[in-house]
């Protein structure tokens, strides 16, 4: 006995589901100007990355013996040397107002479109303390892949920062090579675990 069932989905439905979801059919600068939930605290986090990158670069303490010109490393060299000794860099060009700017406004890009979602800025805040990825480093209820990939997260940030911090060494391609390595299987390890608790 086959049984038959008749579901009708409006235009609207499906319309709707999509722009929750997805991006498609946005252009890529809609996508930018009006980011997604996600998109925008990938905006934020970020771009208070680069701007902190840049208060450490304006103070002479992003890397130890060289002052960043973001002009060179946004154009891996192509408009000027991405790198000049101390001592002869002048400490304030125009690629550091540029590169302020741009991180600025993805910051204010993210924060406007958290701004406008049920939790606001203030829930955004909260969410960055109180969040079962973080709980995860205490108990395995989550999953062994949750506190292994909120592990990998907690040890990249740490090592990113403490090494940072020893050797005021901000920006080098080593220390992001093991420190991205570790948050990256932290992001997807927690996407695996968060996946698997929705199935």
């Amino acid at each position: 006995m086959a049984l038959c069932c008749d579901v009708v989905i409006t235009r609207g439905q499906v319309a709707s589901d999509m722009t929750e979801t997805s991006n498609e059919g946005r252009g890529l600068v809609q996508m930018v100007v009006d980011p997604s939930s996600v998109t925008a605290r990938w905006f934020v986090g970020l771009g208070v990355w680069g701007l902190v990158l840049a208060l450490l670069n304006l103070m002479g303490m992003a890397h130890p013996g060289y002052r960043i010109s973001w002009a060179g490393v946004l154009s891996m060299g192509r408009l000027n040397e991405a790198f000049e000794a101390h001592a002869t860099a002048p400490a304030f060009v125009a690629s550091d107002l540029v590169f302020i700017a741009l991180c600025g406004g993805m910051v204010a890009l993210g924060f406007r479109t958290i701004a406008s979602e049920e939790g606001s800025v203030a829930g955004f805040f909260r969410s960055l303390v109180d969040n079962s990825t973080w709980r995860a480093l205490g108990s395995a209820e989550g999953g062994m892949a949750h506190t292994v990939g909120a592990w990998c997260l907690l040890v990249g940030l740490l090592f990113y920062v403490i090494r940072g911090a020893m050797h005021t060494n901000w920006f080098d391609p080593g220390v992001y090579a093991v420190s991205a390595v570790l948050v990256a299987f932290g992001f997807a390890l927690r996407a695996l675990a968060l996946s698997e608790a929705e199935a």
